[in-house]
C-alpha cells in the first residue's frame, strides 16, 4: 500500500475535501464534509484533516487535538473515505494515523467515537482497533471508547 498520512485542511486543499463523498447508499451514515468543516469552526478542540494516499486525498477526518472541554476526552467527530477509494485499506490506515496523532498528546487517556447504529462497517472497523461499545447513545449514535 502507498503511504497514508494526515494533512490539515486549509484553503489550499478545502475544495478537494469538499469533493469527497461516500457511496450513495452510505450518505445517511455520515455528515457531508461541508457540514464537518463548519463544525470544525465551532469546536475549538477539533481540527479537520485530509487523509492522503501519496498525494491524493482519499478521505477526511475531524478529530480533537486537545481535550474536549465538555467531557475531558478526545473525540473523533467525523471519519470518512471517498467512494472511489473504499475497499483498498485506506480506512484502516487512515484511522491508525488519526489514533497515533491523538495518542501523541500526553493528556489523551481516552478516545471516543460514535456512529449511526446500523453502520456495521464502521462498527467492525472501530472494534478492530480496540474500541469498545459503551452502551451510551448520544444524538442517536452508538458511542465507543478506546482506552489508552
Amino acid at each position: 500500500m502507498t503511504s497514508v498520512y494526515l494533512k490539515l485542511i486549509t484553503d489550499d486543499n478545502m475544495e478537494e475535501c469538499l469533493q469527497l463523498k461516500p457511496r450513495e447508499d452510505q450518505q445517511r451514515l455520515v455528515a457531508p464534509n461541508s457540514d464537518s468543516l463548519e463544525k470544525a469552526k465551532r469546536e475549538p478542540s477539533s481540527r479537520p484533516y485530509g487523509i492522503y494516499a501519496d498525494y491524493t486525498m482519499v478521505g477526511f477526518a475531524l478529530f480533537d487535538e486537545e481535550v474536549y472541554p465538555e467531557d475531558g476526552y478526545f473525540w473523533i467527530c467525523r471519519f470518512m473515505i471517498d467512494e472511489r477509494y473504499q475497499g483498498k485499506g485506506y480506512g484502516k490506515a487512515g484511522l491508525a494515523a488519526v489514533l497515533e496523532q491523538q495518542k501523541s498528546h500526553s493528556d489523551c487517556v481516552k478516545i471516543r467515537i460514535s456512529h449511526v447504529p446500523d453502520n456495521g462497517v464502521a462498527n467492525r472497523l472501530y472494534k478492530g482497533f480496540g474500541f469498545i461499545e459503551t452502551g451510551e447513545v448520544i444524538g442517536g449514535e452508538t458511542v465507543l471508547d478506546y482506552i489508552i
